[in-house]
């Protein structure tokens, strides 16, 4: 029984338009509200090793996570066919049964965690409970999936609005009471909990236990060199909380993941953008003008966003430590700087890897995905000898060069002008970081002023941007009021 129906080039456009302005407002105010939680007032509140802690938990657990997958909702994504009961009930099954099997041993492996990262009673039920709650997420895999193939992100947005505000006011309300690290497990329970039941009241799946062997030979055929891809880019990014931690400390890696954070908080408007693309890409596989002026657009107008938020903030980290968060982070700041660079040649990176997953070219990702992976396995524990935690950004700075080979292997297979997109927004952030940055070095002595920084950046970028490409926006928002 098929489940959907075929969307037209039209339609596509329509709903990727639609999807991408619904979603980035309520996206960044809900990436705000976290980043604010944990990075601003906890780590205001809390001790550097409590939150280093809560990232070692986590870690572990989306470690366990990946294996769940095998791909199978990726798959379901890029299918160019229309997908149907059988599909999804193949997926349902062959997850659940993973995610049964792995919640289980979290759960009773907890203790050995425990003894291996040095956590305490309330470490230990932190990762059971963040097993469990792994658990219901993958509950909610199947609708998200089948809505996200259709480009409807509402009910999605919805449900992460609920979760956020329930895991974020329920864990700060608890701080304050004192229950410090059960403070993280009680709010992730109720998360879960909430996040499952209301995506199911608002939008029901056709779930069911059943693997058909035609659809789980289709679907495996591209999910698991997928998931072999999203496997290594964990292991290359989870390196630090999984292994690097016994070598650094719950402080190290509470420097490491706070540094990280702000790093990498731009490109959660990145991410928005690749969540939606993914899905559209994959329908426009077939039709390469099409799709590689989608990429060019998609590009330029990530690049518009992510980097003046990147080079500002860098602009005022000193100050925002200095009058807003607590000097006991001061140590993470040259981190943050190595890791931003990152973040930077990610805008490009990223984008051009998930545009070859979507044509179906799985396998020179997963070739891109083992030779960072491998760099980054080598690299980072050999700096972090030498620098402590400041051999994670070191590293992580060094293999960030390595990026351009995404332009290389795309410009193969799809015809893509790449510094048209770039140039632009790279020189009117570099022009308004440095302003900015002189600024606050000279004229912040309190959070009013640094709020006058930042009102000056984004008046400054705006002229620049209006100045030099105002016509070419100008163009880009016709086209999506029209759509």
């Amino acid at each position: 029984m098929e489940t959907e129906q075929e969307l037209s080039l039209g339609e596509i456009k329509k709903r990727l338009v639609s999807s991408f302005m619904s979603l980035t407002a309520r996206q960044i105010a809900l990436r705000a509200i976290s980043f604010i939680s944990l990075n601003v007032i906890l780590a205001k509140i809390l001790p550097v090793e409590t939150l280093g802690i809560f990232n070692i938990a986590t870690a572990v657990v989306t470690f366990f996570a990946f294996f769940s997958d095998v791909g199978l909702s990726a798959s379901l994504i890029q299918k160019k066919t229309v997908v149907t009961g059988d599909d999804i009930k193949t997926v349902f099954t062959i997850q659940q049964f993973l995610v049964s099997i792995l919640s289980l041993v979290i759960f009773i492996g907890a203790p050995f965690i425990g003894n291996f990262y040095n956590l305490d009673e309330a470490g230990i039920w932190l990762v059971r409970i963040l097993g469990v709650s792994f658990f219901l997420s993958s509950l909610k895999v199947v609708p998200s999936v089948l809505l996200e193939r259709q480009l409807k992100f509402q009910p999605l947005v919805t449900v992460e609005i609920v979760e956020t505000v329930i895991f974020n006011g329920l864990l700060i309300f608890l701080v304050l009471k004192g229950m410090g690290i059960g403070s993280f497990t009680v709010a992730a329970l109720f998360r879960g909990l909430s996040g499952t039941m209301l995506l199911y009241i608002l939008a029901p799946a056709p779930i069911g236990f059943k693997i058909e062997r035609a659809a789980a030979k289709q679907l495996l055929s591209f999910g698991i060199p997928y998931q072999t891809n999203n496997l290594l880019a964990l292991l290359k990014d989870k390196l630090v909380p999984l292994v690097i931690a016994r070598m650094v400390g719950a402080v190290g890696v509470g420097y490491i993941t706070w540094a990280q954070a702000l790093a990498f908080l731009p490109l959660e408007i990145m991410n928005m953008v690749i969540r939606i693309t993914f899905p559209a890409y994959s329908r426009l596989q077939s039709d390469k003008v099409s799709l590689a002026r989608a990429v060019e657009k998609s590009l330029f107008v990530t690049a518009l966003l992510v980097y003046p938020a990147l080079f500002g903030l860098g602009a005022i980290l000193p100050s925002v430590v200095s009058y807003v968060v607590s000097a006991k982070w001061q140590p993470a700041v040259p981190a943050f700087y190595f890791f931003a660079f990152s973040t930077y040649w990610a805008v490009i990176s990223t984008t051009f890897t998930n545009t070859l997953s979507a044509m179906g070219h799985i396998k020179t990702t997963l070739k891109l995905m083992v030779f960072w992976t491998a760099a980054t396995w080598v690299l980072t524990p050999l700096l972090t000898i030498y620098f402590d935690f400041l051999g994670v950004a070191v590293s992580s700075f060094i293999i960030s060069f390595t990026s351009v080979i995404t332009i290389i292997a795309l410009k193969r297979v799809l015809t893509i002008k790449v510094l048209n997109s770039v140039a632009l927004p790279t020189a009117a952030s570099t022009i308004m970081g440095v302003a900015v940055f002189f600024f606050a070095q000279n004229l912040v002595k309190d959070k009013l002023t640094l709020i006058a920084a930042i009102i000056l950046g984004f008046i400054l970028y705006a002229l620049i941007i209006g100045l030099f490409a105002g016509k070419k926006v100008l163009i880009e928002i016709k086209s999506i009021r029209n759509a």
